[in-house]
């Protein structure tokens, strides 16, 4: 029984070592070209402010330039 154990932990090992290995040498970029460098690459995921700290003061728009502005188009 002892030798059997010996051989599944010896192949356990050898099994941990290859995939190590494997992954290594081996890419795991895709095959085929692609046309964005930056494509494997995640992007950072942010989240905004919480409570108060997420408060913005914002200024009223001024009514310098009327609404009005574009003459209606004649045909």
């Amino acid at each position: 029984m002892s030798v059997a154990l010996v051989i599944l932990i010896v192949l356990g090992a050898l099994w941990a070592v290859w995939r190590m290995l494997r992954s290594l040498f081996l890419p795991s970029h895709p095959a085929e070209p692609v046309d964005d460098p930056f494509s494997v690459v995640p992007a950072p995921r942010k989240r905004g402010p919480k409570g108060r700290a997420g408060a913005v003061a914002l200024e009223e728009p001024e009514d310098d330039e009327p609404g009005d502005a574009f003459p209606p188009r004649t045909l």
